[in-house]
């Protein structure tokens, strides 16, 4: 069964766990301590799920954004990015318009709400999960995972040696 792990970067961002045999997803916020995104706990989580594969939401800044919120959310992203290849999984990072397109989600507010429903319809076991509106981001990693397993083509990790 292969495990993708999809990543929503930013502060408050979030992982998701798609168990692709079983069509399951476990999701996560991003870890935080003192404002920033805790490595170490980042670490644990990805460990703990064992995923084959990573998938990282490609972003880059928005016009208007004041500079210290840029820097928090490039640092975030870089955080989310080097805990994965530190970890050796084999990750591709996809822009969002991409990913959104494929899926037939729209971009911008309007497009979060909808992701938030089709994640809802996709796995109704977690809907307490995605309940409020600022639970998007959530959505949005459990809906790039989705697009993960039907969009790149991973090979299956091998199952290690007794």
């Amino acid at each position: 069964m292969t495990c993708i792990l999809a990543i929503d970067p930013g502060i408050s961002g979030a992982l998701a766990f798609y168990y692709v045999g079983i069509d399951r997803v476990s999701i996560y916020d991003m870890p935080i301590l003192d404002g920033d995104i805790d490595p170490h706990e980042l670490a644990k989580i990805i460990k703990d799920n064992r995923p084959d594969v990573a998938i990282i939401e490609k972003v880059h800044p928005m016009p208007k954004e004041g500079v210290n919120s840029v820097w928090r959310f490039a640092t975030a992203y870089a955080t989310a990015r080097v805990v994965v290849m530190m970890l050796e999984i084999p990750c591709t990072l996809v822009p969002p318009t991409t990913w959104k397109n494929r899926m037939n989600l729209k971009g911008g507010k309007e497009g979060k709400e909808q992701c938030r429903n089709e994640a809802i319809l996709k796995f109704p076991e977690i809907a307490a999960q995605l309940s409020r509106k600022k639970d998007h981001n959530r959505a949005e990693a459990a809906m790039l995972a989705v697009y993960a397993s039907r969009s790149i083509h991973y090979v299956p990790a091998k199952a290690p040696s007794p």
